[in-house]
C-alpha cells in the first residue's frame, strides 16, 4: 500500500476541525474532495476515523491516537515547505572560506569588523586556499574562496569585489634602491633576485606574463606558499618581491615598496563559490554583506 502524505493533511485538518467543510475552508480544497479524501484513507486504515455526533464528528479511538503524532507530522512537514531563513543577530553558523595569507591579512580584519555588530555569534572559519580549493567548494568542505586569478566556468559562480595591482618591495637598504631610489629601472628589476608566490598553480602569474610580453624573465632566487613568507624573506636579504597593493599599505620600517618598472594590468580580485551553495541565505547574506563593505575600498574608502 502506498501512503499518500495528502490524505494525512486531511484527516488532521478534519479532526482539528471536526467538520468536513470547515477542513475543506482550511485545505482550500472543496468539501467533496475532503470527503473523498477522508474515505480512502478510511479504506486503507480500515476504521471509519470520524462518526457523526451531536455538535460535529467525533473522532474513533484509532483516530484519537493517531492525532497527536498526526499534528505533528503534520507541523514539521509545512515547517519544511517554508522558505529558508537567516537571521544574522541570532545565527551561529559557521562558514569556511578559503583564503591566501594577503586575504587574511589585507581583507578579512576590515570584514570581521563589519560583521560583528551585525552577526556576533557568527563563524568564519579561514581554510587555506590553494590548488585543490575548487575540489572542496564542490564537496562542501568550503563555504566560499577569495579569488585573484582566472575566474572558474560554471559550475562555479565568481563575483568581483574590487581591482588589485602590484608594487615592488626590498629591504630599506637594498642596493637596487639605495641606487634608483623608489624609481627602479627595469634592468635594475631584472638583474635583482626574486622571492615569488605559488599557491599550486602551474601557469604564469600576472607578473611573469607581464614580463613574457617583453621578452623579459625574472631571476627566482626562492618561491614560498604565502606572501607573508615573501615579506620575511626580503626583510633579511637583498630579494625582491612583488606583492599586491593592499599588502603594503602597513609594511613595517624597514620595507619600502615601488612601482613596477613595467606595465601589469590590475586584476579583479574577488570570491568564489559553487552553484550548490547559490541560493543559501546564510552565504547570500555574507556575499552581499562583502560587495557592501569591498564597495568601499572601490570607492578609496
Amino acid at each position: 500500500m502506498k501512503a499518500d502524505l495528502n490524505l494525512l493533511v486531511v484527516l488532521d485538518a478534519v479532526l482539528r476541525h471536526r467538520s468536513v467543510s470547515k477542513a475543506a475552508t482550511d485545505l482550500a480544497l472543496s468539501q467533496p474532495a475532503v470527503s473523498h479524501a477522508l474515505n480512502r484513507l478510511r479504506a486503507q486504515l480500515q476504521d471509519p476515523l470520524v462518526l457523526r455526533g451531536q455538535g460535529g464528528l467525533v473522532p474513533t479511538p484509532r483516530a484519537l491516537a493517531l492525532a497527536p503524532t498526526l499534528g505533528a507530522l503534520v507541523a514539521s512537514a509545512k515547517g519544511m515547505m517554508q522558505p529558508d531563513r537567516f537571521d544574522p543577530a541570532t545565527s551561529n553558523a559557521t562558514l569556511r572560506i578559503a583564503a591566501s595569507d594577503y586575504a587574511l591579512c589585507a581583507l578579512l580584519p576590515r570584514l570581521l569588523q563589519a560583521l560583528a555588530p551585525l552577526a556576533p555569534d557568527l563563524r568564519l572559519t579561514a581554510e587555506p586556499a590553494g590548488s585543490a580549493t575548487l575540489d572542496r567548494l564542490k564537496e562542501g568542505s568550503v563555504d566560499l574562496s577569495f579569488w585573484g586569478t582566472t575566474p572558474p566556468q560554471a559550475p562555479y559562480h565568481h563575483l568581483p569585489l574590487f581591482q588589485e595591482h602590484y608594487l615592488g618591495v626590498a629591504h630599506r637598504g637594498h642596493p637596487v634602491l639605495a641606487t634608483y631610489g623608489t624609481s627602479v629601472t627595469l634592468e635594475a628589476f631584472l638583474a635583482a633576485r626574486h622571492a615569488v608566490v605559488s599557491l599550486g598553480d602551474p601557469g604564469l602569474n600576472e607578473i611573469d606574463l607581464a614580463l613574457a610580453r617583453l621578452g623579459a624573465k625574472r631571476r627566482i632566487a626562492v618561491a614560498t606558499p604565502s606572501f607573508s613568507g615573501n615579506l620575511a624573506a626580503v626583510r633579511c636579504t637583498d630579494l625582491v618581491a612583488s606583492l599586491p597593493s593592499r599588502l603594503c599599505d602597513h609594511l613595517p620600517d624597514d620595507l619600502v615598496a615601488f612601482p613596477l618598472p613595467f606595465p601589469v594590468p590590475p586584476y579583479a580580485y574577488g570570491i568564489v563559490w559553487h552553484h550548490r551553495t547559490q541560493n543559501d541565505t546564510t552565504q547570500t547574506w555574507l556575499r552581499d554583506r562583502m560587495i557592501e563593505e569591498f564597495e568601499m575600498i572601490r570607492s578609496g574608502c
